[in-house]
């Protein structure tokens, strides 16, 4: 069948090639529209449920508006796992769902169960909201806007009123969100001892100015043969407006009493929950917009960066705009390299096709199979909508993409010698080398089938990979055994066979023939000798670090700082501030610093006021300075900061990698170790000895407690005699404790499109030590100091609970560098199960990359030996015998020596990249045996013995499987050896690939003839 659709090809070649050319044409136009990105996006199909709840501790979150929400969200079809954060004022829940789930779905579902829970929260709580529908790939712009002639909250007002509706109508945005600035409302303060002079209580004060404010619908009057639309609208915009509203009306003679008569109304702002700063010039207000999950990035940033001049426009004319993160550089770098590194790929293929074919017209036919076969795999990611990334195109290999059309150009030159060249002849030629051209491209192709199959953010990451390079392969083959053929027919002619060798393959076979008459007159030799190879691999593999997948380098940083968790928003934008201008002063790669303190203004993020992320921009690698790499810059901000600009807690990271170590895991860093019981303080404790234990490990670093130091709290417990005895109820006094910082909202006003609150505060905030004496007015017209109404405390309490799966957790993360990630783990494990043993009641659970690496080895586990058995079932239907199949599969471990010996010289860990690249050489390794075992077969059915059939066969077969094995190896040089953005994700794929078949080339060219006379008698009895 192989044989007929190749001879059909011929006889019907200038149809192929018509029906060739018009399907390009349609695949380019489908391909344009493919999307791409930098990396694929790992993170979960997952749900964020953000829950307000203004003045609860954070235990007081989680009893009263966490658990109600995590036990309604229980039991969602397709939800696989539930993690919660309740801080001060807020409850973060993450609904986690299988990834056959569609998102909106999920998302229909928690809105639906949401809606049922609402009766359960208590009074005063805002209504659950959802999160935006992004992703860890979803932040791709930020900026800063700054005026030195307007205050934070008008900077915020111009980029809620002007910005964010330009920036919103953007196709693919999903939100935009802010970070600073402030929140204007018009406040009345009452004084309380003008409030008990004139025996009014905070009720009447709140009572007055609720009926000061608000709007009354009038239907219409009549005005003749028209009609006039009326309506009533107290709207208050000035304090001196609304202070001249009545407290109580004038009775029996008394004047009357008016709001400004007890209370001071200015304009004020709600307490804030973050702040901004930028390049050390003091706060600022940070925008960033979020992209649609799944939207092209590159289309988003496009038109984003066309809305801007909207943007620029609507702002005044001091107020400037400056840009932080831009994810289409990192994107454009990413996909720089990866083009850099397949046209240099694709340079060294076409040069080695002809140098080693000696013929321009052969060279350029085979080379055209290249961009063809890359067409139609882009025009089937558009279809399937896989993005091109740095893993989807940087894993494709131009020479694998030609082994096929070397194959079938070879036979037609060997055939060529010394015979006419003509169409029926061509046919005959690669009939004769069809079946092994598509049993071994399918040996391959079966190889990355399983990765197909794989799941979790191993699947996420790799699937795309295996998809692109299944579908090029494919299209490959199909180019191979119809468009090469006929081609060829059509446009070789006699001339462009070569009369000798050229000058390439003569010197390869100068070289190589003594080395196979060597081999195989030695076969004990070349036997114990492959026999030791084979033993070196296995120890080195044993010697080998682990990883789960190398580290992008981004390009910029992110410095993740924790001070006392008491700190102040004023102290904490000092120290940022502070911070910025020592990086500005002492680095020279760094050219701008930005920083995000505490949560946004749509809490997707949520952070106290003592954490900060630092948005590091560094000058391209090639203006640093000579001999500095990335680690090392790295620790010279360290130590900089460590003595310039202290910080409790001070973690390297970078934007993409903190947004994905996040979402995955619910921690910023790289590995998480979550303790989970039912007593913080227990928690605590084991937590900071676990910290201690990891913080003395070998490339363990920026080892942090994924918790603040409990925090102090004010507990006022009202005393319900004692607040009796003076006209009061405990609501009362709980609502005179509102009122102190936060204040009681009364109503809403307008000053034009802003809407602000109206709140009634009472007297000014006192220090914490003085709130048991704050005053407090009543209806007696006396002031009772709080402590008479209410027991005052100062106690410690959690500043954030944390949960996974409703289970109380503590979390202890750190980073890994200089050291492979899984050694790193295996080592703690062994020594934290001796140094801190946990208590009854309590467990640990390692996470992030570690979890994610645990997962990927179980999967590996029988992924492997699926594509090892497809190797072998493939080879058993092509060769239809046992030994001969089980010969050929010897240059799977053979491969993998090369690949991992080539692992240890370039000291790269073992990780799932390399993996995958294992899995991808040993399709590759076995098709030059495929090949070559095929030449024996045919010289042993011409009457040749063993010995005689390997020789011959070997000479034979020589240029092409040193061709193929050449191009497979050359297509990946580049990227085992490139610098550019996304390099390190390549290179340990690239490099098993590229050891791993100059191993298997060795075995294919020496070995396996040496050793074939050994097992012929029984191959063929088989």
């Amino acid at each position: 069948m192989i044989e007929a659709l190749v001879h059909a090809a011929v006889v019907r070649r200038r149809a192929v090639l018509l029906v060739t050319l018009v399907a390009t044409l349609l695949a380019a136009i489908v391909a344009a529209r493919l999307r791409f990105d930098a990396l694929p996006d790992v993170t979960t199909n997952q749900v964020l449920v953000l829950t307000r709840a203004g003045g609860l501790t954070p235990e007081e979150v989680e009893r009263l508006v966490t658990r109600p929400i995590e036990i309604g969200l229980g039991g969602i079809p397709g939800m696989v796992k539930q993690r919660s954060v309740s801080r001060y004022g807020i409850s973060s829940i993450t609904a986690v769902f299988a990834d056959d789930v569609s998102p909106f779905l999920a998302r229909q579902m928690v809105q639906e169960r949401l809606a049922l829970v609402g009766d359960r929260l208590p009074d005063g709580i805002d209504a659950p909201e959802l999160g935006p529908l992004t992703g860890g790939l979803g932040e791709i712009f930020h900026f800063t806007i700054r005026s030195p002639e307007r205050t934070p909250a008008e900077l915020l007002e111009l980029v809620e009123l002007r910005l964010v509706p330009l920036l919103r109508a953007v196709e693919g945005v999903v939100e935009v969100n802010t970070w600073g600035g402030e929140r204007r409302t018009l406040d009345v303060v009452g004084r309380p001892d003008a409030m008990a002079r004139f025996r009014l209580t905070l009720g009447q004060l709140e009572a007055a100015v609720v009926a000061a404010t608000g709007t009354a619908a009038g239907a219409n009057l009549a005005d003749g043969t028209s009609q006039v639309l009326l309506r009533g609208v107290s709207r208050p915009t000035t304090p001196h407006e609304l202070g001249s509203a009545l407290v109580r009306p004038a009775i029996s003679g008394e004047p009357g009493v008016r709001i400004a008569d007890v209370a001071d109304v200015r304009w004020g702002s709600l307490p804030r929950i973050g702040a901004a700063t930028s390049n050390g010039e003091g706060e600022t207000v940070y925008v960033m917009a979020q992209m649609l999950r799944g939207a092209n990035a590159l289309q988003v940033m496009e038109r984003l960066h066309a809305r801007m001049a909207d943007v620029d426009a609507a702002l005044p004319e001091d107020v400037s705009v400056d840009l932080v993160y831009d994810r289409s550089k990192l994107v454009g770098a990413t996909l720089e390299t990866v083009a850099k590194n397949l046209a240099e790929g694709g340079l060294l293929v076409v040069v080695v096709l002809f140098a080693m074919l000696g013929s321009f017209r052969a060279g350029l036919l085979v080379a055209l199979v290249i961009p063809l076969s890359m067409v139609f795999a882009l025009a089937g990611m558009a279809l399937l909508d896989i993005p091109g990334n740095l893993m989807s195109l940087g894993a494709i290999d131009f020479g694998l993409l030609v082994d096929g059309a070397v194959v079938m150009v070879e036979a037609v030159f060997c055939g060529a010698v010394g015979a006419a060249l003509n169409p029926d002849r061509v046919a005959e030629w690669t009939r004769g080398v069809a079946r092994p051209v598509f049993f071994s491209v399918l040996v391959i192709l079966l190889v990355y089938v399983p990765i197909v199959t794989l799941t979790g953010v191993d699947g996420k990451m790799f699937r795309p990979m295996a998809a692109a390079v299944i579908m090029a392969l494919l299209a490959a083959l199909i180019l191979a055994l119809t468009f090469v053929p006929a081609a060829a027919a059509a446009v070789l002619r006699p001339r462009d066979v070569p009369a000798r060798e050229p000058f390439v393959v003569r010197l390869a076979e100068r070289a190589y023939h003594p080395v196979l008459r060597a081999a195989t007159r030695a076969p004990l030799l070349v036997a114990a000798f492959a026999l030791a190879s084979l033993v070196l691999g296995g120890w080195l593999f044993t010697r080998t670090g682990a990883a789960f997948v190398p580290q992008l380098d981004e390009g910029d940083l992110v410095i993740q700082t924790e001070r006392a968790p008491n700190i102040s928003l004023d102290s904490a934008v000092r120290e940022a501030t502070a911070m910025e201008q020592v990086l500005l002063g002492a680095v020279p790669e760094v050219r701008a610093v930005v920083a995000r303190i505490g949560s946004p203004a749509v809490a997707t993020d949520i952070m106290g006021i003592e954490q900060a992320d630092v948005f590091v921009e560094l000058a391209p690698k090639s203006q640093w300075r000579a001999g500095l790499d990335k680690d090392a810059l790295v620790q010279e901000i360290d130590s900089l900061l460590a003595t310039k600009a202290p910080a409790d807690v001070v973690v390297f990271t970078q934007p993409i990698q903190m947004r994905f170590n996040e979402l995955l895991g619910g921690a910023v860093t790289d590995v998480s170790l979550s303790i989970f019981g039912d007593d913080l303080a227990q928690l605590r404790d084991l937590a900071e000895q676990t910290a201690e234990v990891i913080a003395g490990q070998p490339g363990a670093v920026d080892v942090r407690i994924m918790a603040p130091p409990d925090v102090a709290v004010a507990e006022v417990r009202p005393r319900m005699l004692a607040a009796g005895s003076h006209g009061m109820v405990a609501a009362d006094v709980l609502r005179v404790v509102q009122a102190i910082r936060t204040g009681v909202t009364a109503g809403y006003t307008y000053v034009g499109p802003l809407r602000l609150p109206v709140r009634v505060r009472l007297g000014e905030p006192p220090p914490a030590s003085l709130l048991a004496r704050f005053p407090v007015p009543t209806a007696e017209g006396a002031l009772i100091e709080l402590e008479h109404l209410a027991t005052v405390e100062q106690r410690p309490a959690a500043s954030l609970v944390n949960h996974d799966d409703a289970q109380r957790r503590i979390v202890v993360g750190f980073n890994v560098r200089g050291a492979a990630l899984g050694d790193v783990v295996e080592a703690l494990k062994a020594e934290l199960a001796a140094r801190v043993p946990l208590p009854r009641g309590t467990r640990s659970v390692w996470g992030g990359q570690y979890e994610s690496l645990a997962e990927a080895r179980a999967r590996l586990a029988w992924v492997i030996p699926a594509v090892v058995v497809a190797i072998f079932a493939v080879l058993l239907l092509a060769f239809r015998r046992l030994r001969p199949a089980a010969l050929i599969f010897t240059h799977v471990p053979f491969a993998c020596v090369g690949g991992i010996l080539a692992l240890t010289l370039r000291e790269l860990p073992l990780s799932l990249s390399a993996a995958i690249g294992f899995i991808a050489l040993s399709g590759i390794a076995v098709l030059n045996g495929v090949v070559l075992l095929s030449q024996i077969d045919l010289l042993l059915a011409q009457g040749h013995d063993p010995r005689e059939a390997a020789f011959l066969a070997a000479e034979s077969r020589m240029r092409p499987v040193l061709m193929t094995a050449s191009v497979a190896a050359l297509g990946f040089v580049p990227m085992m050896l490139a610098t550019g953005t996304g390099a390190e994700v390549q290179r340990p794929l690239a490099t098993v690939v590229v050891g791993g078949l100059v191993s298997s080339t060795l075995l294919t060219l020496v070995i396996l003839p040496a050793l074939y006379p050994f097992f012929a008698g029984r191959s063929r009895a088989a």
